[in-house]
């Protein structure tokens, strides 16, 4: 276990936990000395993760503005908050039905800003805080079937420009990790919607191969961290080369 300590004391919330990336994030902010609020959709799951970084789990609904400024008067104020929260419907455009559209909008893009939003207003970002959103490679690098997830994540990405202007008088940095495709559940998911053929393929465009949480867990921390002090208002691509090509 990699024992440097450099979150300690930093009182982080991780917002969809119970996922391969944002328990990789929990776990290594765990291993740097923060102090953990784990929310997430699977409770077996949540409690596990809450034991092994020794956080504290609550439960955070996404679904209205109600349910969110509501969970933000009653928390903590917070060193940093990583939004790692997502899901992603693969559909051609024609098949994608209109509530699959909204729910990837609701919690891919409206939520993140809402939760920022019920923060900001009760006054639970320190000072010097950081914000961390989980975007994607699809926000900026067109695929077939992946409308809805890719417009979500590119109006993660413009918004979390824009708070990073409006939140840097008080030192309030607001950056995304923009991944491409990751040995996670999510990409296995994918992986059975779509042909070995076309998998193997795009699996050939990584010039390091894929990915795994654990790297997106390091760019999280390193975020997060004093050690980019002076980064906002970046989308920190993590895509093992698959952008240089």
């Amino acid at each position: 276990m990699n024992t440097e300590k450099t979150l300690a004391a930093k009182r982080i919330l991780v917002v969809g936990a119970t996922g391969a990336v944002g328990g990789a994030i929990a776990r290594r902010c765990a291993e740097a000395g923060a102090n953990l609020v784990l929310t997430g959709r699977n409770t077996t799951r949540l409690q596990q993760i809450t034991a092994d970084t020794g956080g504290v789990s609550q439960v955070l609904d996404l679904s209205s503005a109600d349910s969110i400024g509501g969970w933000s008067v009653d928390a903590e104020a917070l060193d940093a908050v990583v939004y790692a929260a997502g899901i992603a419907p693969l559909a051609p455009i024609k098949y994608l039905q209109a509530q699959q559209l909204v729910d990837c909008l609701q919690v891919n893009s409206v939520a993140p800003l809402l939760l920022v939003r019920e923060l900001h207003k009760q006054k639970k970002l320190k000072k010097g805080a950081s914000i961390v959103f989980l975007s994607s490679l699809a926000a900026s690098s067109g695929a077939a079937g992946y409308a809805s997830y890719a417009a979500s994540k590119g109006a993660l990405e413009a918004a979390a420009r824009c708070l990073a202007i409006e939140f840097a008088p008080q030192q309030i940095r607001v950056n995304c990790i923009a991944p491409g495709m990751l040995d996670s559940e999510m990409a296995h998911e994918a992986g059975e919607r779509i042909s070995q053929e076309a998998l193997e393929s795009h699996t050939k465009d990584y010039p390091l191969g894929i990915g795994t949480p654990q790297d997106v867990a390091q760019a999280a921390a390193y975020l997060i961290s004093d050690a980019s002090r002076w980064m906002t208002g970046v989308v920190l691509p993590l895509d093992g080369g698959f952008l240089a090509k």
